[in-house]
């Protein structure tokens, strides 16, 4: 066990000299902290200002929804190849050193914790969303506390899931009717108090509080004990904790006892992951978004010319992969969500904000960025700037179909104004156009891969700063003019801000393709 605490130990002490050796990271790990701290006063002096506030009961819906997206990824990933816990360096030399394969177990959960931090350090920063609820930052450190605990114990069903499932297509299908069942208490629920009531709102009102959705394990357990943390319910809050723990516990000892070697179980997602990032250091971009999907070709041959031809590429590489080209299932979960939100609290403007939110992490993961990784688009005789623009055409049409359906169903459900639901459609695309230009301007200028854990918090912050001058503005005018006709101009302005500073990112990034494969060169080192 001293070797695992040494291993720990030293990373530890090793990140901490790699942050003062490089001034650059240190200054931004100094600001990342600065403002979090301006956060922290900002709750703090601004608490009082709310005087009335929502339901708590709406604050553990919404919570849950949250989980349940992970629960619903960690299920699936189970299905297919389990969940990361080790790294290949452990695989070489932790799987084959005289240490207990039970404590190497429990090593791994700890860099659990790790990665569960980093992906909901974002949480620490949403301090004006709880303070609707008249909680201060102590309601965001345990929202945050109660995100690491769920996405380590679901991890470690994941794990369970794919060695329980691997190659049993029987069981695969019994661990999804037993996921179903536990959800479908809830949603009977829903539908038959709605029809009881006529009363949308209220029917889920009634579902949030009831035992059907509170006890459902990990996404229910987590949400109500937060929500009893909250409120001063500290008994039962621990027992809603303590299934969470025990649930956990119990996992751990399964594995434990039933299957103390399942090295073979982890083996094949942490092989899986790295070969992913071997093939982006190697610049194959084909090995590193292979898929298991089979792939229907339909129709051959691409259209365009020059750079053009690249997203023409892409829309053939679309519809090969799905029927309906741009809509994937994620969209139609989006626009349903959206719509179901929008109807429940008549307000598409918050609906915006929170799909623009969502955007940050997911604007990456299109092929336009993924093009910088082969070599074709660097042989294209055209300008820097015309290939990076065409090689992203496709996420930003995809974008505004999805956001044409997401704002135009939501409108006509709630009746917003024509003029309002064509301005929340221009602003939600060319937020799109700037967080791919911020994406360029990070792979321009450190060559990194976004999805590490600190890179991704300071590309989070260098939205926030790109985007706040035409929120000011946008702010400002609103303010000024007052009512419907600020609304309109305020977005209007924030759309005039986005256009530019998206063209302004794309032109300060062009660079990246002045160099062959200057990205996995980069990643290499």
């Amino acid at each position: 066990m001293s070797a695992l605490f040494f291993i720990i130990r030293k990373s530890v002490k090793n990140s901490l000299k790699e942050i003062f050796k490089k001034p650059g990271k240190l200054t931004l790990y100094l600001f990342i902290i600065a403002m979090l701290i301006f956060v922290i006063l900002v709750t703090f002096f601004n608490k009082a200002e709310y005087e009335t506030h929502a339901h708590v009961f709406w604050f553990t819906g919404i919570l849950f929804a949250f989980i349940t997206i992970f629960l619903v990824i960690a299920v699936s990933k189970g299905f297919s190849s389990g969940d990361t816990i080790f790294e290949m360096n452990d695989v070489n030399l932790l799987f084959v050193s005289p240490v207990s394969s039970r404590k190497i177990l429990m090593y791994g959960i700890i860099r659990m914790a790790k990665t569960a931090f980093l992906a909901g350090f974002f949480i620490l920063f949403q301090s004006s969303l709880l303070a609707n609820f008249g909680f201060g930052f102590s309601g965001v450190f345990l929202t945050f506390a109660g995100f690491i605990l769920s996405v380590i114990i679901l991890t470690i069903i994941s794990l369970i899931i794919y060695s329980v499932t691997n190659g049993k297509e029987p069981r695969k299908r019994l661990v999804k009717i037993i996921a179903a069942a536990f959800f479908t208490p809830a949603v009977c629920f829903f539908i038959i108090k709605y029809f009881n009531t006529r009363d949308v709102l209220l029917a889920l009102e009634m579902t949030i509080k009831s035992p059907f959705l509170i006890f459902i394990p990990v996404a229910g357990w987590t949400a109500n004990a937060v929500s009893l943390f909250l409120s001063g319910d500290l008994l039962n809050g621990f027992i809603f904790f303590g299934l969470n723990l025990g649930l956990g516990a119990g996992m751990i000892t399964y594995i434990i006892l039933s299957n103390p070697d399942y090295y073979e179980d982890v083996l094949v997602a942490t092989e899986t992951n790295y070969e992913k990032k071997r093939a982006l250091t190697e610049s194959n971009i084909g090995a590193a978004t292979v898929s298991a999907r089979k792939v229907k070709v339909s129709k051959t041959g691409i259209s365009g010319s020059g750079a053009s031809s690249i997203f023409y590429k892409h829309i053939r590489e679309s519809f090969r992969e799905n029927r309906f080209g741009f809509l994937t299932l994620t969209s139609v979960l989006f626009i349903a969500g959206a719509a179901a939100v929008s109807f429940f609290i008549k307000d598409i403007l918050t609906v915006m904000q929170v799909l623009m939110w969502t955007q940050i992490m997911l604007i990456g993961t299109g092929r336009g960025l993924k093009e910088t990784y082969s070599h074709y688009i660097y042989m294209i005789p055209e300008s820097s700037f015309k290939k990076i623009i065409w090689s992203n055409m496709e996420v930003i049409i995809k974008t505004f179909i999805e956001s044409v359906l997401i704002f135009g169903i939501s409108g006509i459900l709630i009746s917003a104004n024509p003029v309002f639901i064509i301005l929340c459609i221009i602003t939600y695309t060319l937020f799109s156009f700037v967080l791919l230009g911020v994406n360029y301007l990070f792979m321009r200028f450190t060559g990194a891969d976004l999805s590490r854990g600190v890179l991704l918090m300071i590309y989070f912050f260098a939205v926030i700063l790109i985007m706040a001058p035409g929120i000011t503005f946008a702010l400002l005018a609103g303010f000024m003019i007052g009512e419907e006709a600020g609304l309109f101009t305020g977005l209007l302005i924030l759309s005039a801000w986005e256009l530019a500073a998206g063209l302004a990112c794309f032109a300060l990034s062009k660079g990246v393709l002045h160099n062959c494969d200057i990205s996995a060169l980069k990643q290499s080192k």
